[in-house]
């Protein structure tokens, strides 16, 4: 079945603030949060240290910001298309691209978060997990009706593995452009999650 993408808004599209998101996610993506300062934050994003205060109050401010809004909106999506996409294959497709996506316009919160997930506040920790959990949760609610010769724990197995397949393009990209990264890893998932060849 041949479907049209579904709309992502980027998670850090305009705006200062959202410049000081994507350039902040980079660097908690290559750095700790203990290494990572706020003027290293403004210096990369073209503005001063004090600058930065007029959008985030401070540093962890930043953090959870970055971990925070790409997590809801990748799981916005995939609650629209479970939600919208009767056939379960379709739905499967329409997430695996969408999920690519994503990681092709800033590095995937689960990485940063689980490099970075002791500076955060408890609240801000289990709020943030929860968020990813749900966005599980609608992979698995495709995944098991399309594969029915899966239990639920393999589902689940299966939906965590292709997710850390897929967040593998954010850190290993070797110099290849936008297009063949989502090709080559749209079919190593779908082929996984489906279990066989006809894509």
């Amino acid at each position: 079945m041949n479907i049209q993408p579904l709309p992502i808004k980027r998670a850090y599209s305009s705006g200062r603030r959202e410049q000081l998101i994507a350039v902040a996610a980079e660097l908690f993506l290559q750095h700790s949060y203990d290494a990572v300062t706020v003027e290293m934050i403004a210096a990369r994003a073209g503005i001063t240290g004090p600058g930065l205060y007029r959008h985030f109050q401070n540093k962890q401010a930043v953090l959870i910001a970055v971990l925070e809004e790409p997590t809801r909106i990748v799981h916005e999506v995939a609650k629209r298309i479970a939600e919208t996409t009767k056939d379960p294959k379709a739905a499967m497709i329409a997430m695996v691209e969408s999920h690519i996506r994503l990681i092709l316009k800033g590095p995937p919160s689960t990485l940063i978060f689980t490099k970075n997930e002791h500076a955060l506040p408890e609240h801000d920790h289990r709020r943030i997990r929860r968020e990813m959990a749900l966005y599980a949760e609608e992979w698995i609610s495709v995944i098991i009706p399309l594969r029915p010769d899966l239990s639920e724990p393999e589902a689940r197995l299966l939906t965590q593995a292709v997710f850390s397949l897929l967040n593998t393009a954010a850190t290993l990209r070797k110099g290849l452009d936008e297009e063949s990264i989502f090709s080559t890893m749209r079919q190593a998932a779908l082929h996984a999650l489906l279990g066989r060849g006809d894509l």
